[in-house]
């Protein structure tokens, strides 16, 4: 059976092409376990804040899991970097825990990609832990997410046509 071709919607004059509602039905039921999950960077909450800024800097979501032992405790990522550190004194040499975020919503590895993306849409997460029966056992961020989908349907992300007469509602730019 061929797979199904993208849809036009009408609605709208300036609407952007859609996958078709079977190619989105099955992207939300994959599971999160089909990504790649084991690369995340995990720091106790007694790191210095200087080291897990270096630690951070080596995960591609930009952040740090904070465990005891296996169980997570808190996440320290840029968000909290730019809003509780860039631009106040701080003691680099004091520990992550004083700036992490110690409340972390988690999934397990057999959440769909649908949960996950619905969790960090609602909560603007760019980074979401992975927990089984109490232990971190992967994370995952919205790099992942995205390189997932252009590599499992190529044909359906990577192919829409540009929108030419596309008007955008606000002016963008940095």
């Amino acid at each position: 059976m061929p797979d199904p071709q993208p849809t036009t919607t009408t609605n709208n004059p300036h609407s952007v092409k859609e996958i078709s509602p079977e190619i989105s039905r099955r992207v939300r039921a994959d599971k999160v376990s089909l990504m790649q999950t084991d690369d995340y960077v995990c720091i106790e909450p007694s790191t210095p804040l200087a080291a897990a800024i270096e630690a951070m800097k080596k995960d591609e979501g930009g952040c740090a899991i904070v465990c005891e032992g296996e169980r997570v405790v808190g996440i320290f990522t840029e968000r909290d970097l730019l809003t509780k550190i860039v631009g106040n004194e701080v003691d680099m040499q004091a520990s992550v825990s004083n700036w992490m975020s110690p409340v972390v919503s988690t999934l397990t590895p057999d959440a769909t990609i649908g949960d996950a993306v619905s969790l960090m849409n609602e909560k603007s997460f760019r980074n979401i832990p992975l927990v089984k029966d109490g232990k971190l056992v992967g994370s995952i961020s919205v790099f992942d997410v995205i390189f997932y989908l252009a590599e499992s349907y190529p044909k359906e992300t990577m192919n829409l046509p540009p929108m030419p007469d596309q008007i955008m509602t606000k002016e963008e730019g940095g």
